[in-house]
């Protein structure tokens, strides 16, 4: 009888179980016939335990439930495709018939041939590759939920309609593009929810503390990070999207709570005059099959109103790149379990729902448009070749003998992106620059990739409209290294072998070990790193702040301003020792060092001026916390942490009144307004800096230090508006709210590279992002304004023609004394989206050289 007993319990717990998984079931698939999914799949919630809706699924369980799915059913494989900073796996599931997994590689090849313009067009009956990319904001958690079940409908569900998506389709589920961000936020949802749902949008459920779950652990918008793939989930991304080339790739985001859901088409306006109108029109083409499924769960939305598609950074314009649709899916979050908002409460499933019927959609849409997908990405690369040959410009060449670091790094970058780039055979000469066989490379515009090209290399100065953009309007990345590098707009003839991968340079000490000295030129991008390494080994580096010329044991060399000198009979460590540690520096930092035998100049100072002087170790602080800006923040951070190896403490902003600074000798405050610092954090600050230590501070956070008497600079105020405002100006009320954006794009500033700040440049130009709203009057003390805004500074993105003018002639870069110590104030953010390069040098030279901007008697001011 107890038996009989035990075993009716465990029917009931069963039938109940299975109850709620069919109402689940019901709810996330209204239309489908639940007796067509195979019982053998595991649903989310059998394998989890919980309703997908009423917790946040951690990655790892994602993972594993991927795996179940792969162990019971052929149509399922899943791969790693690398792994986060904080060591989670970057996975891939593709879901397609049995009969496509077993030649899944053969599938891939042929589709690969849509990219060549030379080779026929594929059948009509292969399958159409689709990308389903979720949680790339971390904080965006519906997605990941809707990847679960999306996944198991396609794996579970065995109607015709599916069997016939999985035979006509390959699908690649992305589950989080940003894996470290979505367990944040997973963790502080499931953290802070009750059991009786708490709906309030006060409740901390709702409310993530800083820095929340959007970035990744470098506090980084990995959307914002396609085109530059500075960090490692966007190098593991992009070399997954380079095996497939997707015709369909959709990107899911999640927005305000009280929107309802947004997908492409975007705004006419605001599209890349790159890009064929053919891309766009398929938007349209594809929002049909979105429509129709959420009008049947009675979902609402929004289309043609807000973001842009225009900058190959995103993950949903990337892909239109390379003759794809791309399409943003964004719906209103609940942030937690349920939340109250305009519209009505908003509950996490809900969300979810939304979620998985538009990406079903897109499978359903991709296989019903399919020929029409691969005509579009067949021509897309076609008439590239033809657009790359008619712009003028036939090729671009960059690199620099001098800088072979930053140079190594960039064709990296351009092979990452699968453009053609070749060798120089021999030297040449562009728009008054010189290029040596062996140190640049030559980007045609002719082939097939030519739009990314443009977008690495070109500026970009035309719009179909000015007043709806959502976010950067400036993007080439050969502004942001600032290396040098130029067009060719006559025929190529100096084309040598093509260049498949990134050879290692060639480093070590020039001249072998000398018992005297060792140099290191500071143009190379790496050499800070190299130098960091030899301060922490506790050698005495100086660094020069006059050019000289040497007769090194390599042969006669001319070092420029900031060139190392480490000197061997000075140090604490016998000459083997310091030969070793030079050696080190070298392969750490990939730089060359050269030894000298004199100190005996040919020209210029010796070894033994006073005018090389000893290099102090950095002791460096980043402000953190509420009221900082998190991306800057993170940028600093990245920047310290992964390129200079500084071991940085990230103070928190809160506590700063109470913090003995006297431990560091160098604090970055990023743009944020002071970041909320209080008036007794400030004093604290003060009296640090007077100490003669070094403030570096960017943008809002300039003026905050300007306008709390750190030093005294002043910020421009525009006040034409006010002398010459004539009759109030009229809108539409429809109109309010449009506007164009007017201060994101890219300006030049001549700079002094004889300041420390400016070490390591060999030119005077100098390419500034301009995203803030700070402007900078140039300093009354001849010698404080390091970098100034030339007089018509604008050269690429979108920039009202009165910031424009208000830019003219303005400070770029200032620098300011309190007391025995410096503020270095940018303007702008020189770290922007880590890949700024060519102005995260100039914040680096203020970290290793903010104390000569004070000791140098030529600087002529006075302390306050």
């Amino acid at each position: 009888m107890k038996k009989n007993k035990i075993k009716l319990l465990a029917l009931v717990i069963i039938a109940t179980f299975q109850g709620q998984v069919y109402a689940q079931n019901s709810y996330y698939f209204p239309k489908a016939n639940q007796a067509e999914f195979d019982k053998s799949v595991p649903t989310p919630e059998q394998f989890l335990g919980y309703a997908i809706g009423s917790h946040y699924t951690r990655h790892d369980q994602i993972i594993a439930y991927f795996k179940a799915l792969e162990k019971a059913t052929g149509k399922v494989k899943l791969q790693t495709i690398g792994r986060t900073y904080e060591h989670r796996d970057q996975v891939i599931l593709t879901i397609t018939s049995t009969d496509n997994q077993n030649r899944l590689e053969q599938i891939r090849q042929e589709h690969l041939s849509l990219t060549e313009p030379g080779k026929p067009a594929i059948a009509d009956n292969a399958p159409v590759v689709v990308l389903l990319g979720y949680s790339v904001h971390g904080a965006e958690t519906s997605s990941g939920e809707a990847a679960l079940l999306t996944a198991y409908y396609l794996a579970a569900n065995t109607s015709a309609e599916t069997q016939k998506f999985l035979k006509e389709s390959v699908v690649l589920i992305d589950p989080a593009l940003n894996p470290d961000g979505r367990d944040r936020a997973a963790s502080w949802h499931n953290g802070f929810k009750s059991i009786t749902t708490v709906a309030d949008p006060a409740d901390l459920e709702h409310n993530h503390a800083w820095p929340g779950g959007r970035t990744n652990h470098y506090l980084t918008d990995l959307n914002r990070d396609w085109l530059s793939a500075e960090q490692i989930e966007s190098q593991n991304r992009l070399d997954f999207f380079h095996q497939w080339y997707p015709n369909v790739q959709i990107d899911f985001h999640e927005m305000g709570t009280n929107s309802t859901y947004y997908f492409e088409p975007t705004p006419p306006g605001n599209e890349s005059l790159l890009l064929p109108q053919s891309s766009y029109d398929f938007n349209a083409t594809l929002a049909k099959y979105h429509v129709q499924a959420l009008d049947e769960i009675g979902s609402l939305y929004f289309t043609k109103e807000a973001f842009d598609n225009l900058a190959p950074v995103y993950g949903s314009t990337y892909p239109d790149y390379f003759g794809a649709v791309g399409v943003t899916f964004e719906q209103g979050s609940s942030r937690g379990i349920a939340q109250e908002s305009k519209n009505g409460l908003v509950t996490f499933d809900f969300t979810i729902r939304n979620q998985v019927t538009s990406g079903i959609a897109t499978v359903r849409g991709a296989v019903a448009e399919k020929k029409g997908l691969f005509k579009l990405q067949k021509d897309f690369f076609t008439s590239a070749v033809a657009q790359g040959k008619a712009s003028g410009t036939s090729a671009f060449v960059f690199g620099d003998a001098k800088d072979k670091t930053l140079t190594k790094k960039l064709l990296n970058l351009v092979l990452k992106h699968r453009l053609q780039v070749f060798e120089l055979n021999s030297n040449i000469t562009a728009e008054g620059k010189t290029f040596e066989k062996g140190s640049a490379y030559l980007v045609p515009t002719d082939q097939p990739f030519y739009r990314i090209v443009s977008s690495v290399f070109d500026e970009t100065t035309k719009f179909k409209d000015t007043t709806t953009f959502y976010s950067t309007t400036a993007w080439s990345i050969a502004h942001a290294y600032g290396l040098k590098y130029a067009r060719i707009n006559t025929p190529v003839t100096a084309k040598g072998s093509q260049v498949s991968t990134v050879n290692d340079i060639k480093y070590g000490v020039n001249g072998g070990k000398t018992n005297y000295a060792y140099l290191l030129p500071w143009s190379e991008y790496n050499a800070p790193r190299a130098l960091n390494y030899l301060l922490e080994k506790g050698l005495i580096v100086k660094a020069s702040a006059k050019a000289f010329t040497l007769n090194t044991n390599n042969g006669k060399e001319t070092f420029s301003y900031g060139s190392l000198v480490i000197p061997v009979a000075s140090q604490k460590f016998p000459a083997d020792s310091v030969y070793s540690f030079i050696n080190q520096a070298a392969q750490l930092a990939e730089v060359t060092f050269s030894s000298a035998g004199t100190g005996f100049s040919v020209t210029g100072i010796d070894l033994g001026s006073n005018n090389i002087t000893a290099v102090t170790q950095p002791k460096v602080a980043i402000i953190s916390g509420p009221g900082t800006n998190v991306g800057e923040v993170g940028q600093v951070w990245f920047l310290l942490d992964q390129h200079l190896n500084i071991p940085a403490t990230k103070l928190d902003a809160a506590s700063l009144d109470r913090t003995n600074l006297d431990r560091y000798n160098t604090i970055v405050l990023t743009s944020a307004q002071g970041g909320g610092i209080s008036k007794a954090a400030t004093d604290n600050l003060k009296d640090w800096v007077s100490k003669g230590n070094t403030l570096i501070t960017f943008g809002s956070s300039s003026a905050w230090a300007i306008q709390n008497g750190l030093v005294k600079e002043q910020v421009f105020v525009d006040s034409s508006a006010a002398r010459n405002r004539g009759p109030v100006k009229r809108k539409n009320f429809e109109d309010k709210g449009i506007g164009g954006r007017g201060g994101s794009g890219i300006l030049v500033a001549d700079i002094d590279i004889t300041n420390p700040i400016g070490y390591g440049l060999t030119s005077r130009q100098l390419f500034v992002n301009k995203i803030g709203n700070t402007i900078l009057n140039p300093s009354k003390n001849e010698f404080a304004t390091v970098a100034q805004f030339t007089g018509k500074p604008h050269i690429s993105g979108f920039i009202s023609y009165e910031i424009v003018n208000n830019l003219s002639n303005k400070a770029a870069i200032l620098i300011g004394q309190h007391g025995q110590g410096s503020v270095v104030l940018f303007a702008e953010d020189p770290t922007y989206r880590h890949h700024w390069h060519g102005t995260d040098r100039l914040f680096t030279n203020a970290i290793f050289f903010g104390d000569r901007l004070r000791t140098q008697g030529r600087f002529g001011m006075q302390a306050e």
